[in-house]
């Protein structure tokens, strides 16, 4: 348990398809427990010269997707704004959401149940950016649901992608990627040693996937750690079956305690959309875990 105060002092010092399924038939409610995901939404714009324009039909089907999940808070991703956010969550009236606007193209937010949860924003997290204009800062917020409340970071990190035509783009973009997952481990540490909070989540996209191993692997700081653990480093892609996922929930020892054992999954668009559907929602799907909320 913390006080939000402690966390932000904290930081300052750190610093065309259709649904077959149904939505309330998709994972079983339990006010007992809680799901928390992550979902990269792929540039969602706000419908103004966005780099992915999206019809109406294709905002409604990513918030038929997020629904699906029942997830209680989603950790999203690649969201231009507010505004880009509120086009799908008029289509959810039991959620509510909360983008981190960091002036860059894609940014970081959460999306949550405000029924079921309690979401409370505590800020950025700025060293992640490096000092790199167009680099996404983690956003921070504290939640809670029944007896347990946590501290949760939602991020994106570097990607190694096209835009990086040589060896030399791609080997910097991996040490800058490693040198971010560097400091989330500091930062978690740092909360569970010097805040009264002992339960802490980070989710997101990680860009790299918790099997990789030698020189390019980037994720072995929170993988070492002997606080944090990646519940979600066995899923495999929905992109990809030969792939595993790089969108990752990773929890203290607490939270991991409170894991519903096997309830880590993939909820894979490619299953109950067209492909042409699923693809116009986002290239990644969601990736959730339950935790139980009712034991001290």
């Amino acid at each position: 348990m913390k006080t939000t105060r402690s966390i932000g002092l904290l930081l300052v010092m750190t610093t065309a398809g259709t649904l077959f399924i149904s939505c309330q038939s998709a994972r079983i409610q339990d006010s007992n427990s809680t799901t928390i995901g992550t979902f990269n939404i792929e540039w969602l714009g706000d419908g103004k010269d966005d780099q992915k324009p999206r019809t109406e039909e294709e905002y409604r089907r990513v918030a038929d997707v997020i629904e699906r999940t029942q997830a209680d808070v989603l950790g999203v991703q690649e969201i231009e704004s507010q505004e880009a956010l509120d086009r799908v969550l008029k289509y959810l009236p039991d959620y509510k959401g909360i983008v981190y606007d960091a002036g860059i193209p894609q940014n970081v937010g959460v999306v949550y149940k405000h029924g079921e949860i309690s979401v409370t924003p505590v800020g950025p997290y700025l060293p992640l950016t490096m000092g790199r204009t167009r680099m996404r800062p983690g956003f921070v917020v504290t939640c809670r649901k029944g007896s347990v409340d946590w501290t949760m970071m939602v991020v994106h990190l570097k990607s190694t992608s096209r835009m990086d035509s040589t060896d030399a783009l791609r080997e910097e973009s991996r040490l800058i990627r490693g040198k971010q997952v560097a400091m989330l481990r500091s930062w978690s540490d740092s909360v569970v040693k010097s805040t009264d909070e002992k339960d802490v989540v980070i989710v997101g996209d990680f860009n790299d996937f918790t099997g990789r191993r030698g020189e390019q692997a980037t994720l072995t700081p929170l993988i070492n750690s002997g606080e944090m653990s990646f519940l979600t480093g066995s899923l495999r892609s929905c992109k990809n079956p030969n792939w595993y996922v790089i969108d990752h929930v990773v929890v203290s020892r607490t939270m991991k305690d409170r894991m519903v054992v096997s309830s880590e999954r993939v909820d894979d668009t490619r299953a109950f959309l067209s492909p042409d559907a699923a693809s116009a929602v986002s290239d990644h799907c969601p990736v959730t875990v339950r935790f139980v909320t009712q034991t001290p």
